[in-house]
């Protein structure tokens, strides 16, 4: 009985690939993977220079090979379309058994119509303290197509500086963002502040 089951698992998958590979979504109800016994913590894994800015990381997870755990390494893939986010693989625990969902690509979000409005200016202060580096941020997928980077700045608080994180932003038809810096002046250093500029 058991060899049967197996088989009928390969034929499923067999079946589950070629129609992947020729772009159908396929899905198989009652396959699904469930262990008495949680799994091992996460490796720490170091990840080598992504291959382009378009690849994804696929963190690396645990799997049931057969009587016991064993990890698959992550890797760079290439998102199916633009806006598609990576949801990694994952083990749940469900009334003591552990249940593994796999990772998978999800499609993305319709377009919000929220579009970033900067915060008002701060006023003409001139900071005598020099601002850090900039950060060099790692950006996520973008959540829709023609989403626009709005990049994370240093803000001073009157009594020190705080990375305020980036951010996509819903389209400005006919605008173009123009990122906000720090620019040298008499006395300092002066906050020149992002804006949508028509063109």
């Amino acid at each position: 009985m058991n060899r049967i089951v197996v088989a009928s698992l390969s034929l499923l998958a067999s079946a589950a690939q070629a129609q992947v590979s020729a772009g159908v979504e396929v899905s198989v109800p009652g396959v699904q993977v469930q262990v008495n016994g949680p799994p091992p913590p996460a490796r720490v894994e170091t990840s080598p220079p992504s291959p382009s800015p378009g690849h994804v990381w696929i963190p690396g997870h645990w799997r049931w090979r057969g009587r016991a755990y064993a990890w698959v390494p992550g890797h760079w893939a290439r998102p199916p379309g633009p806006g598609y986010a990576w949801v990694p693989a994952r083990w749940v625990n469900e009334g003591g058994r552990w249940v593994f969902f796999e990772g998978h690509w999800r499609p993305p979000a319709a377009a919000p119509t929220v579009v970033y409005e900067p915060p008002p200016p701060p006023g003409e202060a001139v900071v005598a303290q020099a601002p850090p580096r900039p950060i060099a941020e790692a950006r996520p997928a973008p959540p829709f197509p023609g989403a626009v980077w709005i990049g994370g700045y240093w803000n001073w608080t009157g009594a020190r500086y705080v990375w305020v994180a980036g951010t996509w932003s819903a389209p400005r038809p006919g605008w173009a963002w123009v990122p906000g810096h720090w620019k040298p002046a008499p006395g300092g250093w002066r906050w020149i502040p992002g804006h949508w500029r028509r063109g």
